[in-house]
């Protein structure tokens, strides 16, 4: 079957999927309709291969880092359509390589050793590079999962945090390798059906968003030592999901569907218990579909809330964004020709 089949195959996909995660709000269907099918051909394309029978292109290119990418920041950034992950200088946005050999990357993070971490979908696994390193230093097996999507590191533990979004019927979950090593430990949620995005805050808790089986928005959270996830009443809606991380200060999540709208917005909570509440929201502008963005102020409240950068992969714009984090606004940088973009990770030099 022909790429272009198979993209129609994936758009009767989101209907299911994607489509029915709107907000009740029927005067936006038009926007939400076009937002749910980028989203979906990005978040379900390795779909196009597995469901249809069809082999993996083997990808002959060989990986390469300049010189000076070692001493360097780098973003690292997924293009699943290219089978690649490519890395740019951070903060200057110069290319300084591309890790090729892979197949439908989607997630990508980094730990505290620089080290980043990507999950290969149409593999099933996840597989760790060293900073500006060009060769895989390890690989685990995610196997028997339902569209393996993003990751997270615990700076606490080091454990790894994989979500699988799960398929049409539902099914998605939670991997978690304890030291990044092994087999992983599974964790599913009756209130979350479909798994898509998860960020660890400095204190070891795992937040991770989804859709339930009414295809509404859910947070959950797994906290440092638990065994179980539960859900977080959020103070303010949002429209669909999108990254997740810690920004030094509150858990920033992203919104696909911002006012019902087709771009995205990144807002701020604070969490007590099972509650979270809206501290603020970063709004994106000229934004399409932003997926998981990254957040390079680490751990640090003082430089998050002084202003730092989101670096923004938007799928439907084929580019990643530079924002003033938390102000928004329009991009300062955009890093164009980027096939399916759904993450970004910021590895620091050492």
């Amino acid at each position: 079957m022909g790429n272009n089949v198979m993209r129609c195959v994936l758009l009767a996909i989101s209907i299911t999927l994607a489509g029915c995660g709107v907000p009740s709000d029927r005067t936006a269907a038009p926007n939400m309709a076009q937002s749910s099918r980028s989203r979906a051909q990005t978040l379900l394309f390795s779909l196009l291969h597995r469901m249809n029978g069809v082999a993996i292109r083997r990808d002959r290119r060989a990986s390469w880092m300049a010189p000076e990418a070692k001493a360097q920041n780098l973003v690292y950034l997924s293009a699943g359509g290219a089978d690649e992950v490519v890395v740019y200088s951070y903060p200057a946005g110069k290319k300084s390589g591309t890790l090729t050999g892979l197949h439908d990357p989607a997630g990508t993070c980094s730990d505290a050793a620089g080290d980043v971490w990507i999950v290969n979908s149409a593999e099933f696994e996840v597989v760790e590079y060293a900073h500006a390193g060009k060769k895989a230093k390890a690989t685990l097996s995610d196997s028997g999962a339902a569209n393996p999507l993003a990751c997270s590191v615990d700076p606490t533990t080091g454990n790894l945090a994989v979500t699988n979004l799960g398929a049409a019927s539902g099914g998605g979950n939670l991997s978690i390798y304890t030291g990044a090593k092994g087999s992983p430990t599974k964790y599913t949620d009756p209130d979350l059906m479909f798994v898509y995005f998860c960020g660890y805050d400095d204190q070891g808790n795992l937040f991770v968003d989804g859709l339930d089986s009414a295809f509404a928005f859910v947070l959950a959270e797994l906290p440092s030592g638990s065994e179980t996830l539960q859900t977080i009443s959020l103070s303010n809606a949002v429209g669909f999901p999108g990254g997740v991380a810690w920004d030094g200060a509150y858990v920033a999540i992203g919104d696909q569907l911002y006012k019902g709208e087709h771009k995205s917005a990144i807002y701020q909570f604070s969490v007590t218990g099972s509650t979270g509440t809206l501290e603020g929201t970063t709004a994106l502008a000229g934004s399409c579909d932003v997926l998981q963005f990254a957040i390079p102020s680490g751990g640090s409240p003082r430089k998050a809330k002084q202003g730092n950068t989101a670096v923004a992969p938007d799928d439907c714009l084929s580019n990643a964004a530079f924002y003033h984090y938390p102000a928004g606004g329009s991009p300062t940088k955009a890093l164009s020709g980027l096939q399916y973009p759904v993450a970004a990770a910021v590895s620091l030099a050492r």
